[in-house]
């Protein structure tokens, strides 16, 4: 039986308030869940979509542009490339991101050419620069993938539908989202486990983050300039348990830490809820294996 649009985004509203309400109580708890098991699924399955639209580019081997920006960001992720310059995964970022809608606008050889030279150039020009980091090599491949863009998404179906399901689904992702940074949360009994912690990421002894995923909320308090971590010159162990413990105790951080997890665990269900909006489950078989 084919779902109707309306009844899509009736389901989707449940499906938002379920992340909200897990993220609420167990944020980091949520992210790993949504990461560990729905994401691996989510991915493969929408790669395969795209693939089938030919990554909505006009070149047929477009898509082996983006392969190789992505091998390299992920080598690089893995400390896999040596001698790689630092902040070289978020210029490839910044490039594979212009460099495809160069590629949807396109199909010209010379100026696809010349536009990828010139977004490489001008990349230059922001290495180092802390909101370049944290824009393109923070928030793009996390929160502006899987919340913005998802807000985008909803936005853009609500329009096309001209549904009060599909406005009202908006309201309420956009409500459940600000809900996190404005409800009196209680999170005195909420204690991360040291598997949660050691799984999340931290900040180690060398000053550097274990791979993971707290950097990310690092980067968040640091941009919006939502709390001053101080110095490591007077007590530098001092500054290391107070960073860890700030990101994974506060109210603030917390707070951010569950529209994290509501963040992708939303994404990954509001994928796997339009079966019958987007076709997404027709994977040829052999592909599928």
């Amino acid at each position: 039986m084919k779902l109707t649009v309306t009844q899509v985004n009736y389901i989707n509203i449940l499906l938002m308030l379920i992340a909200g309400v897990c993220a609420f109580f167990r944020p980091f708890e949520t992210f790993l869940f949504a990461y560990a098991f729905l994401g691996p699924a989510h991915y493969l399955t929408e790669i395969s979509w795209l693939h089938d639209r030919n990554y909505f580019t006009k070149g047929k081997f477009d898509w082996i542009f983006l392969l190789l920006a992505g091998v390299i960001i992920t080598l690089a992720n893995f400390k896999m490339v040596p001698n790689l310059p630092d902040g070289a995964a978020t210029v490839i970022i910044f490039v594979a991101f212009f460099g495809s809608l160069v590629f949807v606008l396109s199909k010209n050889v010379a100026v696809r050419i010349g536009s990828i030279i010139g977004i490489a150039l001008i990349s230059k020009l922001f290495v180092g620069n802390q909101y370049f980091e944290s824009v393109f090599g923070a928030f793009m491949p996390t929160l502006i993938h899987v919340f913005i863009f998802t807000g985008l998404f909803i936005l853009v179906g609500a329009l096309k539908s001209k549904s009060f399901s599909g406005i009202l689904s908006l309201g309420v992702f956009a409500a459940v989202a600000i809900s996190f940074f404005y409800l009196p949360v209680a999170y005195g009994h909420y204690v991360p486990t040291e598997y949660v912690k050691s799984s999340y990421g931290y900040l180690k002894n060398d000053g550097s983050f274990t791979d993971g995923f707290i950097s990310l909320n690092y980067h968040i308090m640091n941009i919006f300039s939502l709390h001053d971590f101080g110095h490591p010159d007077v007590d530098y162990q001092k500054f290391i348990d107070g960073v860890n413990s700030f990101l994974f105790s506060s109210p603030l951080a917390l707070a951010i830490m569950g529209f994290i997890g509501f963040a992708y665990l939303y994404h990954y269900l509001n994928w796997f809820s339009k079966t019958s909006v987007i076709q997404w489950h027709n994977i040829p078989r052999a592909r599928f294996i």
